[in-house]
């Protein structure tokens, strides 16, 4: 019940977080990690073992393995926006003990859309979440969308995705300093 969208280093999110498909509290979907760089959730609302999996990781080449993702046991897709090194996807789901992913039945389920993979391919943008086809359409349409109006958009037109939109830049503002 999310949207995380990103577009020129800024990541924009929706506030609803849900729980049996009722918003239980509105809230900020979009971490800093202590690497420098942004992560942005949707999925399992409690990811934090997510977030330490991927919290020291600077460079894309040591991002875990599908293997390594499966280990959270959580059904998680995020965007993670590097200051050097681009955007990747990450998601992964619910696994049997065997490693096979299962879906919300509990049924063997494609593996196909788990692991990590360069998410910026399609323009400098990328989205993820239910919301996530209705942002990357409206960013593909007109360059001018940005990651916060993508998801307003999404927003608008997916039912499980709730305003304010909260924008955290990568870079943050630098405020010049005045000579007195």
């Amino acid at each position: 019940m999310t949207i995380i969208a990103y577009r020129s280093g800024v990541m924009a999110c929706d506030s609803c977080w849900a729980t049996h498909g009722t918003q239980t509290v509105s809230g900020i979907k979009i971490k800093r990690l202590s690497s420098g760089a942004l992560l942005g959730s949707a999925g399992d609302n409690d990811s934090r073992d997510m977030e330490l999996l991927l919290d020291k990781i600077k460079d894309p080449r040591k991002l875990p393995s599908r293997q390594e993702l499966a280990t959270t046991k959580l059904s998680y897709a995020g965007l993670l926006a590097f200051p050097k090194g681009g955007v990747w996807m990450i998601s992964t789901g619910r696994h049997d003990e065997v490693g096979y992913p299962l879906g919300q039945d509990g049924a063997a389920e494609s593996d196909e859309d788990y692991g990590v993979w360069p998410a910026s391919t399609m323009g400098g943008f990328a989205a993820c979440g239910s919301g996530g086809d209705y942002a990357l359409a409206a960013m593909r349409a007109h360059p001018s969308v940005t990651a916060r109006r993508a998801v307003e958009i999404a927003c608008d037109l997916n039912i499980h995705c709730r305003l304010p939109v909260h924008v955290v830049r990568l870079f943050p503002l630098r405020v010049p300093k005045v000579k007195r």
